[in-house]
C-alpha cells in the first residue's frame, strides 16, 4: 500500500477523461491525513509541479493548506519563466551558430513542454539540451565561450580523443553576479559509450523538422525521435526513477498517436532499447492511463514487463532519501544492465560496471588511479 502522499502524485500525473477524477485525490486529502511537508518535496523531486498544482486546485472546501498552494503557485511561476527565459537563451544561441552553418536542434526542456505538454510552462526544466553535430563542437566551444558563456572545466582537461569517443555532451553556463542563470548542454549522441546506445545526429537525420516556437520555424526532431531519446535518457540513463521521466513519454504519445512507430521500433531494435521502450510505454499507461498505439500493445500482456513496472513504482514511492540513495548504488547498474537487449550489449556494460564502479570502490584510495585509464586525460603544462 502506497502512502497517502505517493497516491497524490499518482494522481496528479493521471489525465483526466482517462478514468479518473479529483473524488480519489479528495479522499485522499481530507480523510488520510498527508504530510503536506512531504508531499511538496516529493513533488519538488519529481518534478510535477504544475501537475500537482491543478490537482489540488481543483480540490474544494480549504482541504488543501494555503500555504502549500502558495508554494506550489511560486514553484509554478518560477518554472514558467525560466522556461521563457531559456526560450530567449536558445533564439540567440541559434543565431549565433547559424552564422557559422551550424545547426542546433531542441530536445527535451522547453521543447517538450511546447510540443508534447501543449504548455511551455507545464513541464519542469533546468537546462537547455541542443543536438549538434560532432564535427561543430570546436565551432561551438569558440562561439559561445567569445559570447561570455563559461565552459565545462573538467572535459577541458580530457584529451579531444577522448571526448570524442567516450562523452556525449559539452556544457556551458552563463553566470550573473556569480549565480548561474542558464545552462547549456550540446549534445552529439544520445549518451556516454558505456551505455551502448550511441544514436547521433546523423541516424537521427531522416527525423528532422520544421516545428514552431512562439512563431518562429525551427528545426526539431519527430514525435518518434524524441520518444526514442526520452527513453534513452530518461530509462537507460537514469532508470526511470522519477514521475516526470514516465510522464514525458505519456505526453509524447498522447500527443502524437500516430507517430511513426516502424521506425521507432526499428531503432529501438537497433540501438538493443527495444525492452526500455516497451517498458516506458507500459509505464506511462499505468501512470497516465494514456492510449497505448497498436504496434506497443503487446507490452500491457507481457508478464515480464509487469513485474518491472510493479518494481519501478516501487522505486518511486520510496522516502526521498531512499531514492537519493538509489541513483548511485549497484541496484541503479544492474537496471542498466538488465534493461537492455542483446547479451554482448549486457556483457559490454557488465564488465565497465565492475572494472569502472565496483573494483575503485574495493581498492585503497591511493591504488585507484590504476583503474582508470591516465590517457584520456591531457599531459600537465609547465
Amino acid at each position: 500500500m502506497y502512502s497517502p502522499e505517493f497516491r497524490l502524485l499518482l494522481e496528479a500525473c493521471r489525465f483526466r477523461g482517462c478514468g479518473s477524477d479529483i473524488s480519489s485525490a479528495y479522499e485522499i486529502a481530507e480523510r488520510e491525513s498527508p504530510d503536506w511537508n512531504v508531499l511538496v518535496e516529493s513533488t519538488s523531486f519529481h518534478r510535477i509541479g504544475p501537475q500537482m498544482l491543478s490537482l489540488l486546485g481543483m480540490i474544494p472546501g480549504g482541504v488543501v493548506p494555503s500555504p502549500v498552494l502558495d508554494k506550489l503557485k511560486d514553484t509554478v511561476q518560477d518554472n514558467l519563466v525560466r522556461q521563457l527565459r531559456y526560450v530567449s537563451e536558445f533564439f540567440h544561441i541559434s543565431e549565433w551558430l547559424a552564422e557559422e552553418g551550424i545547426e542546433a536542434i531542441p530536445f527535451k526542456g522547453f521543447w517538450l513542454g511546447e510540443s508534447a505538454y501543449g504548455d511551455i510552462g507545464a513541464r519542469e526544466s533546468s537546462d537547455i539540451d541542443l543536438f549538434i553535430d560532432l564535427k561543430n563542437l570546436e565551432a561551438v566551444k569558440r562561439i559561445m565561450t567569445s559570447k561570455g558563456y563559461e565552459g565545462h572545466e573538467t572535459l577541458d582537461l580530457l584529451t579531444d580523443d577522448y571526448v570524442r569517443r567516450e562523452i556525449a555532451e559539452y556544457n556551458f553556463g552563463r553566470y550573473e553576479e556569480g549565480v548561474r542563470v542558464a545552462h547549456i548542454e550540446f549534445h552529439w549522441r544520445s549518451a556516454m559509450t558505456f551505455y551502448r546506445m550511441d544514436i547521433s545526429g546523423n541516424d537521427l537525420r531522416s527525423q528532422v523538422m520544421p516545428g514552431i516556437l512562439q512563431g518562429r520555424e525551427i528545426p526539431v526532431f519527430s514525435p518518434a525521435a524524441n520518444l526514442l531519446l526520452a527513453v534513452m535518457h530518461h530509462g537507460g540513463k537514469d532508470c526511470y526513477w522519477q514521475l516526470r521521466q514516465v510522464l514525458d513519454i505519456a505526453h509524447i504519445l498522447r500527443r502524437n498517436p500516430d507517430l511513426d512507430a516502424e521506425w521507432l521500433l526499428a531503432q529501438a531494435e537497433r540501438f538493443h532499447v527495444t525492452t526500455l521502450l516497451l517498458l516506458g510505454v507500459r509505464l506511462a499507461h499505468e501512470l497516465t492511463g494514456v492510449e497505448v498505439p497498436e504496434a506497443f500493445a503487446g507490452c500491457l500482456s507481457d508478464k515480464r514487463l509487469e513485474r518491472i513496472v510493479r518494481g519501478r513504482f516501487r522505486l518511486m514511492a520510496l522516502p526521498l532519501a531512499g531514492l537519493e540513495l538509489y541513483k548511485d548504488r549497484l541496484a541503479s547498474w544492474l537496471f542498466k544492465i538488465r534493461s537492455r537487449d542483446g547479451l554482448w550489449v549486457k556483457g559490454s556494460m557488465a564488465i565497465y560496471t565492475l572494472r569502472k564502479v565496483i573494483a575503485p570502490r574495493m581498492v585503497p584510495e591511493r591504488w585507484r588511479h590504476y583503474f582508470f585509464n591516465r590517457k584520456i586525460r591531457r599531459p600537465a603544462v609547465g
